[in-house]
């Protein structure tokens, strides 16, 4: 029986944490902060963890650990990457990876620059903590650009910019402000915008060796905020003319962050002059769920980290012959909800199980509580999740979520008096 423990153990992680379970490995849980934003509790099972604590300081967390004779460490969302990795080098752990490069796995800045170095295709881009700074660069440039934070996850404060006002407003919406990391944007991060399409790449990683699990096309929708939403997640076939161009450079750029073990949820822009980085993360991919993988490629990033860890020399024949083959297309249809309201969960429910390539549907608002108008990740109310041999079905399913959505079909209808209507 091996001994894990997670590292905030939510998100797709959770998945990650229920099938290493159910596989008999005895599991602790390690939350990386007391102040977490409530959303990544959403559904989390506490029940398969035989301990679980808050970390305070590190000399009491690494003795928890050591008490449980972890075998390995692995975080389950973006929140935990960081202290994982601090506790897999501070006790030589098997699925560490080069702790001197942490930091370009986190900070977006350094992560571009560490690519940049490596000699591989970089976004323009420049960190910056007061406004006088960001214009002279902006100046020099060209628009439109991107501004984000240094850290943090999801879509959480990333604007896509047109002319000077748009971007100094989006600079006052991000800076000192608390993101959903728990930290504070103490500096800002501009990039020039990347024309082309973005991708996501999912590898694991296990010695060095990697397999693909998911090569996603994304769609994206620029709201009338600025802000910007995911739409679709489109996942692609190997046969796909990007396939391979997208991957290779996925892996070089693996290789320059000093990633040798475990998940690893890239977004990659196919430009006119190649890939280019957007961001990475040393973790699993948040909207992954294991019966859309069942229907796909079979084996998905959730179920290959499992094998890494329990079953690590069969992963390590998969990684030595071509593998990625897919069984069905799949939508991930991210619900945007048009304005605030009180959410009602019955209609979109029965909507969502009547499409012919329904798979999956997960609502991150219960029924009765209120719904805000979408501007990023956490504030979408949910996903569904859809799988078709035929493409075209993906789509007109997609059409009628959206015209439905359009009609406020998840909210309590109010009369003028603001009461919900009998």
């Amino acid at each position: 029986m091996k001994r894990i423990a997670i590292v905030d153990g939510f998100s797709s992680g959770k998945y990650i944490a229920q099938e290493l379970h159910n596989r008999g490995c005895e599991l602790i849980h390690i939350s990386s902060s007391p102040d977490l934003d409530e959303y990544y509790y959403q559904n989390f099972n506490s029940e398969i963890y035989s301990q679980s604590i808050i970390h305070k300081n590190m000399r009491e967390t690494l003795n928890f650990i050591r008490d449980f004779n972890s075998e390995y460490v692995i975080p389950g969302t973006e929140s935990g990457v960081s202290l994982a990795d601090i506790i897999n080098h501070e006790l030589q752990l098997p699925y560490r990876n080069h702790i001197e490069m942490a930091s370009s796995r986190r900070n977006k800045y350094d992560m571009g620059e560490a690519v940049r170095s490596a000699g591989l295709n970089a976004a323009k881009q420049i960190k910056v903590s007061n406004w006088q700074d960001a214009l002279i660069w902006l100046r020099n440039g060209r628009f439109p650009i991107v501004l984000k934070p240094l850290e943090s996850a999801g879509s959480d404060g990333v604007f896509i910019c047109h002319h000077e006002d748009e971007a100094y407003a989006a600079f006052q919406q991000i800076l000192n402000k608390k993101n959903k990391l728990n930290l504070i944007n103490k500096e800002i991060l501009l990039q020039e915008f990347l024309e082309g399409i973005e991708y996501v790449v999912n590898l694991v990683f296990f010695k060095g060796a990697s397999l693909v699990t998911e090569v996603v096309k994304y769609h994206k929708r620029k709201l009338e905020s600025g802000n910007i939403v995911y739409d679709i997640d489109e996942i692609i076939d190997a046969t796909d003319p990007a396939f391979q161009e997208l991957v290779g450079y996925t892996q070089k750029v693996c290789a320059s962050l000093g990633i040798e073990n475990g998940p690893v949820h890239a977004e990659v822009m196919l430009t006119p002059n190649g890939p280019f980085l957007v961001e990475i993360a040393a973790r699993s991919d948040g909207i992954l769920r294991p019966e859309v993988s069942d229907a796909t490629t079979g084996l998905g990033q959730l179920a290959a980290t499992v094998l890494s860890i329990t079953e690590p020399d069969s992963f390590l024949a998969l990684t030595k012959k071509p593998f990625y083959q897919l069984k069905k297309f799949s939508f991930n249809v991210c619900l945007i909800s048009p304005q605030s309201g009180i959410f009602e969960s019955s209609k979109i429910i029965s909507l969502a199980k009547s499409l012919p390539s329904f798979v999956k549907i997960e609502l991150y608002v219960p029924s009765g509580h209120k719904v805000y108008e979408t501007k990023d990740v956490f504030s979408q109310p949910g996903t569904i999740y859809l799988a078709s041999a035929d493409k075209s079905r993906l789509w007109a399913d997609y059409q009628l979520i959206r015209e439905q959505e359009r009609e406020r079909i998840y909210f309590v209808q109010m009369d003028n008096t603001d009461r919900p209507l009998s």
